[in-house]
């Protein structure tokens, strides 16, 4: 089991005191920025990043405009700034791998949406109720 390491200037449980830190509460408790835990190698920020540099290599090298249907493999991608619904998060969007395994997606900020060199859909196809536990396994499965 690893042990993350929490670096805050904020206090990690509720204080009475709070202002002394510059800081409000939210409503979740105390707000820790993403690059101040660390596994000791990596910050979650890091660890973020190399995951959206990873998606990117690898929805881009499943699609090729230049190859006939556009897919090297079985897999389809696209990315859509709305659900099967129509609903998104404010200021996001969503890309997804249609496998032999089921659905693989994730969502990122409208500024990466040029990355992606994938075709874009008006909506994407209704999510299939899959986890991160069961993406990781798709995934394994490849």
């Amino acid at each position: 089991m690893k042990t993350f390491f929490i670096t805050s200037k904020m206090p990690l449980f509720p204080v009475p005191f709070f202002d002394q830190f510059g800081s409000e509460p939210t409503k979740y408790g105390f707000q820790i920025q993403a690059d101040n835990v660390s596994d000791g190698y990596h910050t979650m920020h890091e660890l973020y990043q190399h995951r959206m540099a990873l998606n990117i290599a690898l929805f881009n090298s499943w699609y090729d405009e230049s190859v006939p249907d556009g897919y090297y493999s079985q897999m389809q991608v696209m990315k859509s700034k709305l659900h099967h619904d129509g609903t998104m998060f404010d200021g996001y969007f969503i890309v997804m791998a249609l496998t032999p395994h089921g659905q693989i997606s994730y969502h990122y900020k409208l500024e990466h949406w040029d990355k992606f060199k994938i075709p874009e859909v008006e909506r994407t196809p209704e999510y299939d109720d899959h986890t991160s536990n069961d993406v990781i396994e798709r995934l394994m499965k490849l």
